[in-house]
């Protein structure tokens, strides 16, 4: 432990205990150890850096979720503790972190993988290991697998694509559209529009000059007019070519893609964000049914990042419950078995998985931003 402090760095040395005590998941030091056996679940998040927003989210409702479970005496009349680590948004930490789960003989099971390079690094490592893993955030399908308890809760990228495409206004030609980012992140939307619709790299700075050379480019009046823009890239970016392009002057229509859907996006483009609109894997708690355990003030808080991750410990725990109430005991490998059975009610929904691991009628929601505020109003609501 002393040296994943010391790689860390002293900001998270002050934060990592706290994330630990069991004091955050209902329990006063102690007291649970003392009375009750315990169980450990581990979260894996950025908590440090320029996406420390998003871990935060995403801490708050595991922690929710935790709490109540610990309220009603645990799964199987087991305590959980939460283990909770920085992946730093960066696919070498995650893979560390992954390894530091493994190394805890009372971690049954982790909810990671808010970002595609983060999942693609642990879900190897946690899967190998024998961790039961739920994904939280929409991400390539292919990284599911059941067998190996790999489960995803959100809808799939590819699902999102196919929503929001069908979202668009049929107002808008279609062959006036251009969907932004890397050459992976852009292939399911090619996949649902036409082939004359455009694809277009990111800015590749974005300091004010590149940006402006780059939206010039794109709204080149030798192409066809562009009506409507997909920006498939991180929240910052998205932030800074919204202001970019409507400083000079554009009037199109803006969607994003999950990723996109965050505080950083209004905190970057301001007044520019309003009127775009995001598809979001999951509703805030304020637009869920609010009625899970009771806590409606509290689910009402939190984003949707939050109500996903509140949703995985959920998952998680019921998981280890029912591994608990077929064996009399919990185990890393009963909890893999469960995994793919659990039949729970959430935040954004009914929750079940199919035979690949992934969420049966998984929805997709759609936010405009107002105000410059996150996530915004809801103004539409898919299943997929």
């Amino acid at each position: 432990m002393r040296r994943l402090l010391d790689r860390l760095g002293d900001g998270f040395r002050v934060i990592l205990p706290l994330l630990l005590i069991p004091l955050v998941t209902g329990c006063a030091p102690g007291v649970c150890s003392g009375t009750r056996p315990i169980v450990k679940i581990g979260l894996a998040a950025p908590f440090e850096g320029v996406a420390r927003p998003l871990g935060y989210e995403a801490l708050q409702g595991v922690k929710l979720a935790v709490a109540q479970w610990n309220a009603h005496g645990g799964p199987g009349g087991y305590m959980v503790e939460l283990a909770a680590l920085n992946d730093s948004h960066d696919a070498h930490e995650a893979r560390l972190q992954a390894e530091e789960f493994l190394a805890d003989p009372a971690v049954l099971g982790v909810i990671a993988g808010w970002h595609t390079a983060t999942a693609e690094a642990m879900v190897p490592i946690l899967s190998q290991g024998g961790l039961a893993t739920v994904l939280p955030w929409s991400l390539p399908a292919l990284l599911t697998d059941p067998d190996r308890g790999i489960a995803m809760l959100a809808a799939h990228e590819g699902q999102v694509a196919q929503a929001l495409v069908e979202q668009l206004p049929t107002t808008i030609p279609r062959c006036h559209i251009a969907v932004v980012g890397d050459e992976l992140a852009v292939a399911p939307y090619r996949e649902s529009l036409p082939a004359c619709a455009r694809s277009v790299a990111p800015p590749a700075a974005l300091h004010r000059q590149a940006l402006q050379t780059w939206a010039a480019a794109l709204l080149d009046q030798r192409a066809p007019p562009l009506e409507a823009l997909i920006l498939v890239v991180d929240p910052i970016s998205a932030g800074e070519i919204a202001a970019t392009l409507q400083q000079a002057g554009w009037s199109g229509r803006l969607f994003g893609a999950a990723d996109v859907g965050s505080t950083q996006l209004t905190d970057v483009a301001g007044q520019w964000a309003d009127g775009m609109v995001v598809a979001s894997p999951a509703p805030s708690g304020a637009d869920g049914p609010l009625h899970v355990n009771g806590d409606g003030t509290a689910l009402a808080a939190l984003s949707p990042r939050g109500a996903l991750a509140y949703d995985a410990a959920q998952v998680l725990l019921t998981a280890i419950a029912d591994n608990i109430a077929q064996m009399g005991y919990p185990s890393r490998a009963g909890v893999v078995a469960a995994l793919a059975k659990v039949q729970a009610e959430g935040l954004t929904g009914p929750i079940a998985f199919d035979l690949d691991g992934r969420r049966l009628h998984a929805a997709v929601w759609f936010y405009r931003i107002e105000d410059h505020r996150y996530p915004g109003v809801l103004v539409g609501q898919v299943e997929r």
